[in-house]
């Protein structure tokens, strides 16, 4: 892709519009965390980024479940058992959260080796049970949903169908933009000649569905040719049991390209932003001020200052780079003046602290003497 070219999708504009700050730590800063020589808190970030929570966790669980059964009937024929999905969905669920509940340290060490759930991460060490037993409801009355939707029984049963594409990631080019998207399933119906995309939704009906909509009608009309005259969307709502199909209207779509190009001129506009020191990334994003969306955010735990101390001081526990109430002696920041004197970034509040007697701001030296221990852990 060219230099002003940038990726742009639903997904990475609903959480723009949600919170800046989050955008750019999801999208940017917290890949910076992967690295053992970052930072703690870029580091913590990379982790957050790789958490889960039990509604995404269930909505993709149920996602690769519905891919899988449908791709076995195609292939053998047989009909599909609501039973035998339902106690493999709970059976995968519950291996994972299991798996989250006892694993928090071997998070903390490599998150793409084990998994975690914010339920579990901020709310107690084990998923309460009232948790579980939403989990199971959700299970059975989505598996019913899809059992029971229109697509499966009016559309895949009749064997009518030519399967172009199912579960994958793909993408077509608007101008300089490059426009992700992921649709359950894409078919040509040889019944009547009908182009037909599925949604599989495990949750509740969005603002946001007929800017998906319109999305995958420009994909369909760039990728297949399809006329999009001859094109049904349809999506499954599975646990309300509902179903609903829509023509795609082409008026639509200047005004959601439009939309595209205005939110991938804010990403972009971001990205130049993105050379500033790691000490300062938190500094210079706007944040939300719904207190909706922080509190069901991965990035709480460093994006808000009174959480911040304690998580990021959990994690150099967890990772062993830290001892439990280690303190601080003039030893130590006689050797973070020599650090910084020689280049090492720090906050600017450690560099004021630097230069003032160990107790010159007293209210706040605890607060200060903890930063020394996060940034001397990795020296």
């Amino acid at each position: 892709m060219g230099r002003n070219s940038v990726l742009w999708s639903l997904t990475k504009h609903k959480m723009l519009m949600e919170c800046e700050t989050k955008y750019v730590l999801n999208y940017y800063l917290a890949k910076r965390g992967e690295f053992e020589t970052k930072p703690p808190l870029l580091q913590l970030a990379w982790r957050l980024k790789n958490m889960t929570n039990v509604y995404l966790l269930i909505g993709d669980q149920i996602h690769q479940e519905i891919e899988s059964e449908i791709r076995t009937l195609l292939e053998t024929g047989e009909l599909l058992n609501a039973k035998k999905i339902k106690e493999a969905l709970n059976k995968n669920i519950e291996e994972i959260y299991k798996k989250a509940e006892r694993g928090l340290e071997r998070w903390y060490k490599d998150p793409t080796a084990n998994s975690m759930l914010f339920e579990i991460y901020y709310d107690s060490s084990r998923l309460k049970e009232e948790v579980k037993q939403f989990i199971r409801r959700k299970v059975d009355t989505c598996v019913d949903g899809f059992i029971n939707s229109f697509t499966l029984n009016e559309k895949i049963y009749s064997g009518k169908l030519q399967i172009m594409e199912s579960e994958k990631y793909r993408s077509f080019m608007l101008e300089a933009i490059k426009v992700n998207l992921s649709a359950d399933l894409i078919y040509f119906d040889t019944n009547c000649n009908e182009w037909g995309i599925v949604d599989w939704k495990s949750g509740k009906e969005s603002a946001f569905d007929p800017i998906q909509l319109a999305i995958y009608g420009m994909y369909a009309e760039a990728t297949y040719g399809a006329n999009v005259n001859d094109l049904i969307v349809t999506n499954e709502y599975l646990e309300d049991g509902k179903n609903k199909c829509y023509k795609v209207d082409s008026s639509e779509f200047k005004e959601v390209k439009t939309m595209i190009k205005q939110s991938a001129d804010r990403i972009m506009k971001l990205e130049e932003s993105l050379s500033v020191r790691d000490g300062d990334v938190m500094d210079i994003f706007p944040k939300t001020e719904n207190q909706k969306v922080c509190e069901r955010c991965n990035f709480k735990a460093i994006c808000l200052e009174n959480y911040r101390d304690r998580h990021i001081n959990n994690f150099l526990v967890g990772i062993g780079k830290k001892s439990r109430n280690k303190e601080v002696e003039m030893i130590d920041i006689e050797l973070m003046r020599e650090l910084v004197f020689n280049g090492m970034p720090v906050e600017h509040e450690v560099e004021v602290f630097l230069e003032e007697s160990p107790y010159g701001t007293e209210e706040s030296y605890t607060y200060k003497l903890e930063r020394f221990s996060e940034y001397l852990s990795g020296y």
